[in-house]
């Protein structure tokens, strides 16, 4: 299998949730569909999961036209790349071929809340797979983390991130993985309380979710062939997945992508150095909510995607903290208190801790908060596409309502 090629032809489209089906046909063939859509297969005897997304996180169904420079994959800055998660994919197709032993798991709709792998993991707390002791999602931004928390609660130990990034950085003493803390929320995390070791390893892509994510194909290239040369089986279990763990670390974010959006992980807006947040960027979308019949204004900036500021509805604001709060009781925070203002999510704990939210950062998880699908609600057919913020071009937006 050529690793580059093989993820080239899992990035020429774009496959948003519910669209996953038509990349199928670029799969081995004998993988099995279990009865959430979802596609596994299982190679010899191992107590490891492995996990990726087929999803991408768009709602564009398009053509991606590749752009390379050097080993950086990246595309025309019309679309997504779509390497979160076609990456961690690609690394599986390869494992597979070479018989490395383990249940592959291809998820659906991690984008959108970890759909697929929600109903799995929900299905394994009643029927829980014994030999399964640690789930491995190659779903990380970065090309160095071994996650040991994520939405804030430890996922796996110290002493297992620690020993899979020894045997990884022994492989290829190019690699400099090692512990990461400040893990996003991915399909792994919906195991965290059945099995002991779950962790999210980075795979070489930067930027995503937005039209300037890019993917290291050399350094994807090597850690498929580390993967082949790790021993799953030798990572110790330590972790007690019936007693939960908060972060002490000063990072402020879920995971999710949340956080405080500057600071986030080892600093988004460090990865994403070409961004400038001026003034002149920022564009103001004025449009008339006709739910709750009020002139609502949302400030974009129009270079990056952020939302800068918005002003809605009281009731509007108040319905989504009945989302909110709907949303924090399923991921079972202990918690004592939030603060929502249409913004920003401020998350208050019995420990004295704080975590923070963006509005955008959350919209994955909440689709009800997707700015553009309010907008597009006011005006079908000005907004017909019902593009994501990071899809559409805002360069030419003018004010309206």
């Amino acid at each position: 299998m050529n690793i580059k090629e093989t993820f080239l032809q899992l990035t020429t489209r774009t496959y948003p949730h519910g669209y996953e089906h038509q990349l199928f046909d670029k799969l081995p063939q004998n993988l099995e569909m279990d009865e959430f859509g979802n596609l596994f297969i299982k190679i010899g005897d191992s107590d490891v999961m492995f996990t990726s997304h087929l999803d991408t996180a768009t709602s564009a169904l398009t053509t991606v036209n590749h752009v390379f420079e050097g080993d950086i994959i990246k595309t025309d800055g019309k679309s997504i790349l779509g390497a979160d998660d076609k990456a961690g994919v690609t690394i599986m197709l390869y494992m597979i071929e070479n018989k490395i032993p383990g249940l592959y798991y291809f998820f659906l709709g991690e984008e959108v809340g970890c759909l697929g792998s929600k109903k799995v993991a929900e299905k394994h707390r009643q029927e829980k797979l014994d030999y399964i002791k640690k789930v491995i999602s190659f779903d990380r931004r970065g090309t160095d983390s071994v996650i040991t928390f994520q939405s804030s609660s430890r996922c796996c130990s110290e002493k297992f991130a620690t020993e899979l990034s020894t045997q990884l950085n022994l492989v290829n003493d190019g690699f400099k993985y090692k512990n990461d803390p400040t893990g996003i929320y991915t399909d792994s995390a919906q195991f965290v309380s059945i099995y002991p070791e779950c962790t999210n390893i980075s795979v070489g892509y930067y930027s995503e979710h937005t039209h300037s994510e890019r993917q290291d194909i050399a350094h994807l290239e090597k850690l498929a062939k580390a993967c082949l040369k790790v021993d799953w089986s030798s990572l110790p279990v330590e972790r007690d997945p019936g007693k939960v763990e908060y972060s002490s670390s000063s990072y402020s974010g879920y995971g999710y992508g949340w956080g405080s959006w500057e600071d986030y992980s080892s600093g988004y807006r460090y990865e994403e150095k070409t961004y400038t947040s001026t003034k002149k960027d920022d564009q103001k979308v004025t449009f008339y909510d006709e739910e709750y019949r009020y002139v609502s204004d949302i400030t974009i900036n129009t270079s990056t995607g952020d939302i800068k500021d918005v002003n809605l509805a009281p009731e509007r604001v108040q319905e989504e903290r009945r989302l909110i709060s709907n949303f924090l009781e399923d991921l079972e925070l202990e918690y004592t208190s939030f603060i929502w203002n249409g913004l920003k999510l401020s998350v208050y704990y019995k420990d004295g801790r704080v975590t923070d939210a963006s509005r955008l950062e959350l919209e994955e998880y909440i689709s009800e908060l997707d700015v553009t699908k309010l907008i597009d609600s006011c005006d079908e057919k000005e907004y017909q596409n019902n593009l994501r913020l990071s899809d559409r071009d805002w360069s030419d937006l003018e004010y309206w309502y």
